[in-house]
């Protein structure tokens, strides 16, 4: 008899609670915050993560949640087969940077595969007696001409040698100076990537927590639900190091730097989803290695704090929370070039300042969907120096201009400045 009384007792509280408990209204529209449900979700959804985590793994059709896409590496870490759908993607990404006095040496490659023989491509080099070369198109990284299976177009070449270990990546080409983009300079470059820590796999080592709260918070519907399931990409990343070895016209350059790559794929890559991120690529004087970021994407997780960290001694640990606000950093479509913010790795929290040294547009699918601002960086994490890349990503509303040519000075300017 007792048990039943309280047992009513606590329906009647929960039922008041749902009618006259309102729910709290997204910041700025986008940004959910947890609502009166995000307990009782916290933990019905931590029941369905970790039941995946320890389930069966490898099918890329149950992939994501605590579940890898695959456990071959070798299938893994190679160009992967595109889906049928139009908006079919496989991509990749190389950063590297290190300290040259008190400025910076950068490289940057990337490769995104699409169907027909396209892909969104680009390559930068930050060098302290030049400046910032920019790859021939770029704002533009429409390319034609790849090969089927492998990454690259129009001059840019990555290739797999060894799975988990060793890439190798080329460049030969024009390359144009973001302080004088009327310049344009042959260039020919060609680095060897090796590993020097395991993979982070997105789907499977992600901090536990940190996933389920981002879900937790969200508004929950059938809809959603299937939006998850449809926007899902599988992504892992991986430090290494980058020995290079390159000509400007007939200057010769050398350097091995500390780097880190990333592989991004799945059935399709729709930009017109995301709404923003920011992600930071941090290489410490010391030996630690960061990737950490917030992304935005409210269709799945409008708050959704990601990221590694690799320690001198080889250990990877997962971001557990990063405090930085997107709303409060660059909302209204300029990103921040002196800020600073806190995530935690293990048991230490890490102070972040961040001060940008070179600042780069480029665009990403053929309707310039995605506007991304690469940042070229100077870092101090816990009173430690480095250097690094930071990439804050918007949603393009306008469209891809009709031309995109550099003949066009006031539009030009627009698009690439020097900082």
């Amino acid at each position: 008899m007792s048990f039943t009384l309280a047992f009513g007792g606590f329906a009647i509280i929960l039922f008041i609670y749902s009618v006259f408990k309102k729910e709290p209204k997204p910041i700025f529209g986008i940004y959910a915050v947890p609502g009166k449900w995000y307990y009782v979700k916290y933990v019905f959804f931590s029941a369905i993560y970790f039941f995946r985590k320890y389930s069966a793994s490898g099918s890329k059709s149950s992939a994501g949640q605590g579940a890898k896409a695959m456990t071959d590496v070798t299938l893994m870490d190679r160009a992967q087969q595109l889906s049928d759908d139009a908006k079919a993607f496989d991509a990749i990404f190389f950063i590297s940077s290190k300290s040259e006095g008190n400025k910076g040496v950068y490289v940057i490659a990337g490769c995104e595969r699409r169907p027909l023989g396209m892909c969104n491509g680009l390559f930068y080099i930050g060098l302290p007696n030049k400046g910032l070369l920019c790859s021939k198109k770029i704002p533009d990284t429409v390319l034609f001409g790849a090969e089927p299976g492998k990454f690259g177009a129009e001059g840019i070449k990555m290739t797999p040698v060894v799975p988990m270990e060793k890439w190798t990546i080329s460049y030969k080409g024009q390359m144009w100076y973001q302080n004088d983009p009327e310049k344009m300079v042959e260039v020919d470059f060609f680095g060897e990537w090796k590993a020097t820590s395991k993979y982070f796999d997105f789907d499977s080592d992600l901090y536990p927590p940190a996933v389920i709260k981002s879900i937790a918070r969200e508004k929950w519907s059938r809809q959603y639900f299937e939006g998850l399931k449809t926007a899902h990409q599988s992504h892992y990343e991986q430090f290494g190091s980058l020995k290079c070895k390159f000509k400007i016209e007939n200057e010769s350059y050398e350097y091995t730097l500390p780097s880190f790559r990333d592989h991004s794929f799945g059935q399709k890559r729709d930009w017109t989803l995301m709404h923003r991120y920011a992600f930071h690529h941090i290489f410490l004087e010391d030996g630690t290695s960061v990737s950490v970021g917030v992304i935005c994407q409210p269709s799945t997780a409008s708050v959704f704090e990601v990221g590694v960290l690799a320690l001198p001694s080889g250990e990877v640990l997962p971001v557990k929370w990063v405090d930085l606000k997107l709303y409060q950093h660059g909302e209204d479509g300029t990103a921040p070039k002196d800020y600073a913010f806190v995530f935690k790795a293990g048991d230490e929290e890490y102070t972040v300042q961040v001060l940008v040294e070179h600042e780069s547009v480029h665009y990403v699918s053929s309707d310039w969907d995605a506007r991304m601002v690469e940042r070229f960086c100077k870092f101090v994490v816990n009173n430690v120096p480095g250097r690094g890349v930071s990439e804050f990503h918007y949603r393009h509303k306008d469209g891809r201009p009709e031309t995109v040519a550099k003949d066009d000075p006031e539009w030009y300017r627009k698009m690439c400045h020097k900082i």
